[in-house]
């Protein structure tokens, strides 16, 4: 079989250039899904609700961590409240807000109920030891 290639890419040139466009425009919709990521972050952290997601999610990892975690908690700064004036909300990002807060505050409830139950179940069992083991004692 006879080789036909001569040394000349026109052909390979025409494929290399649509491989390279696809790539850039891929780069370009990663860029737009980049900054559009960035502007979410922006508008979320700018919410009006956004101190309060925060503090019930601290409250959350509090309920799971026990009460030996210390002392963890959201400041909120004058500059916080001047970037939530100054980006404006949407409806659908309120709502969101707020489900998202309401949810929060349930699961909080409920991590807490087993925890409660548990702890007055072991606090019966000490108390019943104790109980016993003063009984058994000579007077």
């Amino acid at each position: 079989m006879e080789d036909n290639y001569n040394g000349d890419d026109d052909q390979n040139k025409g494929v290399f250039r649509v491989c390279t466009e696809s790539q850039s425009d891929e780069g370009d919709v990663v860029g737009e899904e980049e900054l559009e990521q960035e502007v979410l972050k922006r508008r979320i952290s700018g919410h009006p609700l956004y101190g309060l997601l925060m503090e019930n999610h601290i409250n959350c990892l509090k309920v799971g961590l026990g009460e030996n975690i210390g002392e963890i908690g959201v400041t909120s700064t004058e500059n916080d409240k001047l970037k939530a004036a100054a980006i404006p909300t949407s409806s659908d990002l309120d709502q969101f807000m707020e489900a998202y807060c309401d949810a929060l505050n349930k699961l909080k409830e409920a991590m807490e109920d087993p925890i409660k139950e548990t702890t007055s179940f072991i606090t019966d069992m000490y108390a019943q030891l104790e109980d016993l083991s003063a009984s058994k004692k000579p007077h």
